[in-house]
């Protein structure tokens, strides 16, 4: 009898378990990914949306386009809820049965109970997010009212890159800008004591000191308690204006995971071991934004990143090969890569570990990477499918030849 491998999540984790999966086992197993929209996006890019520097299309690849030529089936659909007790996977418009579920649905802004938060201001977690934020900035710039506020909540990676977007659009319009006194202001809010949380100290004051520079107001230490149409509130009872409020700040799981009765840590997310199973449920892994690693130490400290979920998919697809076959099972150990942080066209941050470095080459490097990766996915898939079909061709590979087309 085949095996059924589903995969929940079309994004860097889902992607590459589905993938690793299908280069592993072959024919031997049907693999089933399922998402609710029909794109892969390089969503660290998406930023540049709400510029208007590049669009959505020009960072996504259709996911049938690149499963369909490696024999994976893609189903766009929704889903509603998981049963692993039944090993059913409850969609929109039918179930799907698994003997084994890889859970990468990923994450979706926290407006932490935040009276108003999510009724007034914009979520950034998507490219149509990221359009939709476009779309009312070039409506609110072409008005030319005499003040505009602009204001982001979350002095995170995403909080930092959107504020250098905005800068380089205010720029581009024509419009006059200045914190005070000026036609249009940018105010970011951060209630940790520096932006960038997780980032070595040299990189979180460089982030603020160039952005203050350019004119931005930084609020750090602060709190947003409460937002209205127009206006919000900090902590400290402070009300400041907004004419557009962008919610950077903040994740919890994607609402698939809620009712799943298997171990979560306390703010929900769910618990996998190293081996990134449930331990309650050896059939069932998960990747990527939704997860908390349990290693043999506790808890692994690790940010949400793209390459970790990548990386993440990858020993889920190896484990649930090496389970079919009775082999031993591989454990997860993060690899830390390099971030890049870019502050619009003209400035950007990398690090890696305690190294900082800061210039406009990081926003070029940033770039390659997405075309890199973009590339990469639309390639492998169809050299997958031809290494099936030419005789020799794992040849090649093995002797690292370059292939005759």
């Amino acid at each position: 009898m085949n095996t059924t491998i589903v995969i929940v999540g079309g994004g860097f984790g889902g992607l590459e378990a589905a993938l690793t999966l299908k280069g592993v086992t072959g024919d031997a197993v049907t693999i089933t990914l399922i998402d609710r929209d029909g794109f892969h996006s390089f969503v660290p890019s998406i930023h540049e949306i709400s510029s208007g520097k590049i669009t959505s299309r020009s960072i996504q690849i259709p996911l049938e386009t690149m499963l369909a030529p490696a024999g994976i089936r893609f189903v766009r659909d929704s889903v509603m809820a998981i049963d692993h007790e039944n090993r059913r996977v409850k969609a929109a418009s039918g179930d799907l049965n698994y003997d084994y579920l890889v859970l990468a649905a990923g994450a979706e802004n926290h407006f932490f109970g935040v009276p108003g938060a999510e009724e007034h201001s914009f979520r950034f977690r998507t490219p149509e997010d990221a359009e939709r934020i476009r779309a009312h900035l070039v409506r609110l710039l072409a008005e030319e009212q005499k003040d505009l506020h602009l204001v982001l909540a979350g002095g995170g990676t995403e909080g930092v890159e959107v504020a250098g977007e905005l800068l380089d659009l205010i720029k581009d319009s024509g419009r006059e800008y200045g914190p005070a006194g000026g036609t249009v202001s940018i105010t970011l809010v951060e209630a940790q004591q520096q932006l960038l949380p997780g980032f070595p100290t040299e990189a979180r004051a460089f982030a603020e000191k160039y952005l203050r520079e350019q004119g931005v107001t930084i609020i750090t230490g602060q709190r947003i308690t409460a937002v209205r149409e127009g206006s919000l509130v900090l902590a400290t009872g402070r009300e400041l204006p907004q004419s557009m409020l962008i919610w950077t700040g903040g994740i919890k799981p994607s609402p698939v995971i809620a009712d799943l009765s298997l171990p979560k840590d306390p703010a929900g997310w769910l618990i996998v071991n190293d081996r990134l199973h449930s331990p309650a449920d050896e059939r069932l892994y998960a990747v990527g934004d939704i997860v908390a690693i349990q290693g043999a130490d506790g808890t692994v400290p690790l940010q949400r990143l793209a390459y970790h979920a990548q990386d993440q998919g990858a020993v889920a697809g190896i484990n649930i090969a090496n389970h079919l076959r009775g082999k031993g099972l591989i454990r997860y150990a993060p690899k830390y890569k390099p971030q890049l942080v870019s502050i619009g066209r003209d400035m950007g941050i990398y690090t890696q570990g305690n190294v900082f470095k800061a210039g406009s080459w990081v926003v070029t490097l940033k770039k390659a990477v997405e075309r890199k990766h973009l590339m990469s996915y639309l390639t492998r898939p169809l050299l997958s499918s031809i290494s099936r079909k030419v005789p020799g061709i794992d040849l090649f590979k093995r002797l690292g030849l370059k292939l005759p087309f």
